[in-house]
């Protein structure tokens, strides 16, 4: 394994490996700065062209578009409420209330940072879990994926600010709506209104973006000014000096950091879950382990570092099932199969065994990119941050036309477009009406998972309902999600003690 990894610590530093690091760290940031397009879509346009290139510099472009494409889609998410990636719709909830106060610069700081840190955490992860990974990828069947969904569906009743009702009822929303289309499970069309869109259900891409940023582009261009606040007096100095604070923000919670790698990169090992799970119990599990959970949502720095590290820590979890046995741990990830195969690479024991050095190229290949991406990032925050100062309704139009191009490119299919107008329609109506949009989309996400693993469960014990409770990894999950739903109600009753011992009525 040493010589493996010096093989691929030596081809880095070719001038060729160097350039298409660079080349696939530019498509990654810009596809995933779009949304609706993202690191799938940029690694199925340049597959074709990597045929016939040396297998270790193809894997490198490969790894800078799968490193750079979280943070490209943080930068719209944070600045124009318009998550770039699926799973940079966690990072609105925070980032972009930064933004609407003069934090833009900060936020898009904290966002650069996280990517870093994760990346890195993510790799060291790998690293460590490679002797290891065949026990700790079986372990989790369906019943214990099952926990696992719902220990972040429970929390979906704490994560709206001041309203449990509300919060639920929005999680409600979101997990009947997920429920839309053909089931394999009973071979029927559920809630399709015999329409051959809904058979597939709704697509998540425009569902999302609809949901939010169609519905804050209503919001703001009916309200008019500008998206940050005109009394932050935000200034070419006051962006920088708030880049500088974003970063010391980030590395002074070392705690925050290392939960959200933990979470991303042990999400991204349980093949076929992805990021858009792991940033959102990221961001779930923040909310639990605050002091102040009310503050999330509302522009709460460890919102965005929850999600943004677990959604770059992912990767080399992901890595770790697609290399060793040749199952996809997240979307990019299956692509990244392909890949394999048309270079002549055959994922699993044989590939760590004969061809160790691409897989260390591509470890190598994303921390390094996530490096670029960082430091350009950085270094672009103060002028990205400019576009937090343009009239809304001067941006909203061009945000608009650039999230229905996106929708549009994702399938060729107007009706998405039309999917995402409707979304945001009935987003601007639920944000009207006091329901955290927040609670609609962990619903929307988390519930077919929920209910495909459920399912297989009782399949696979003809019916049997102790494969629930009858597993160590369960009981455990089984533990903290009861933990999670008590503990909030354990801390009110402990305020309202201590009130009353302080004589307060």
């Amino acid at each position: 394994m040493q010589t493996a990894l010096a093989e691929a610590a030596l081809r880095v530093t070719d001038p060729a490996a160097v350039l298409m690091l660079f080349m696939g760290t530019v498509l990654g940031v810009v596809f995933g700065a779009l949304p609706g397009l993202g690191t799938i879509t940029a690694l199925a346009v340049v597959l074709p062209f990597t045929f016939g290139m040396d297998p270790m510099l193809a894997m490198f472009m490969y790894s800078g578009i799968i490193s750079s494409g979280t943070f490209g889609g943080s930068v719209p998410a944070i600045l124009l409420n318009t998550p770039g990636t699926p799973p940079n719709a966690a990072t609105c909830l925070d980032g972009y209330p930064m933004t609407r106060r003069g934090e833009g610069a900060r936020a898009l700081a904290v966002s650069a940072t996280a990517c870093f840190v994760g990346s890195l955490g993510g790799a060291v992860i790998l690293l460590a879990l490679l002797p290891v990974v065949k026990p700790v990828v079986y372990a989790f069947g369906p019943p214990e994926f099952f926990w696992l969904v719902v220990f972040g569906l429970v929390t979906i009743a704490f994560a709206a600010k001041g309203n449990m009702v509300k919060g639920l009822v929005g999680g409600g929303l979101g997990i009947l709506l997920s429920l839309i289309g053909y089931t394999e499970m009973y071979g029927v069309y559920r809630y399709t209104l015999d329409s051959e869109y809904l058979w597939d259900g709704l697509p998540l891409v425009p569902f999302v973006v609809g949901m939010l940023a169609v519905s804050e582009l209503i919001s703001y261009s009916s309200s008019g000014g500008v998206t940050a606040s005109e009394a932050a007096g935000a200034t070419g100095r006051d962006w920088r000096r708030q880049t500088l604070q974003g970063i010391r923000d980030t590395l002074s919670r070392p705690l925050a950091v290392g939960r959200a790698t933990a979470i991303g990169a042990g999400i991204g090992v349980i093949p076929g879950v992805g990021a858009g799970v792991a940033s959102f119990l990221s961001y779930v599990v923040a909310i639990q382990g605050s002091d102040k959970p009310e503050t999330f949502g509302s522009g709460n720095l460890e919102g965005i570092i929850a999600s943004e590290t677990a959604n770059d820590a992912k990767d080399g979890g992901s890595l770790l099932p697609t290399v060793a046995f040749g199952i996809p741990g997240s979307a990019d990830m299956a692509l990244l199969l392909g890949a394999f195969v048309l270079h002549g690479l055959q994922p699993g024991p044989l590939l760590l065994r004969d061809h160790m050095d691409l897989v260390y190229a591509l470890l190598l290949g994303i921390v390094i990119s996530q490096v670029l991406t960082s430091g350009l990032g950085l270094m672009a925050v103060p002028w990205l941050a400019r576009l937090s100062t343009l009239p809304s309704r001067a941006i909203a139009p061009f945000v608009l036309v650039l999230v229905f191009v996106g929708m549009y490119m994702l399938r060729s299919s107007i009706f998405d477009v039309g999917l995402a107008v409707a979304a945001g329609v009935f987003g601007y109506c639920m944000r009207r009406f006091g329901f955290p949009l927040i609670t609609v989309v962990i619903g929307f996400i988390l519930g077919p998972l929920a209910e495909q693993a459920f399912l297989q469960s009782l399949m696979i014990s003809d019916g049997h309902y102790d494969i629930f409770y009858n597993q160590p990894i369960v009981v455990v999950l089984m533990v903290l999600t009861l933990v999670t739903l008590t503990l909030p109600v354990a801390k009110s009753l402990r305020r309202k003690v201590a009130g009353k011992g302080a004589g307060v009525p």
